[in-house]
């Protein structure tokens, strides 16, 4: 059984983890040296909310991600990704009659 890649989870997760972690250092240089009001204010909601999804991407991924690869090793893969014979249903003739 070939391996799943996932590439398109890991290009959102990473692109997720690097949007939240550039906020939390935008918000860091705005609220320390240049010291606007506005940036702190902003920054004790939002950073809390950037750790909770990087913890969430982290760790709910990598925890639950792959339990259909478990799933699919430890029952088989279902029916309908079995490759079959050919049944006279299944092929069409593209909507002509």
């Amino acid at each position: 059984m070939e391996k799943p890649r996932y590439s398109a989870s890991k290009r959102m997760i990473y692109g997720s983890l690097v949007a939240a972690w550039g906020l939390i250092y935008m918000l860091a240089y705005a609220a320390g040296f240049r010291e606007s009001e506005k940036a702190i204010a902003f920054a004790s909601i939002v950073v809390p909310l950037a750790f909770a999804l990087i913890v969430a991407l982290l760790g709910v991924h990598r925890g639950f991600g792959s339990l259909d690869m478990r799933t699919q090793l430890k029952h088989g893969p279902l029916a309908r990704d079995q490759p079959g014979p050919a049944t006279p249903e299944a092929v069409t003739d593209g909507g002509q009659t």
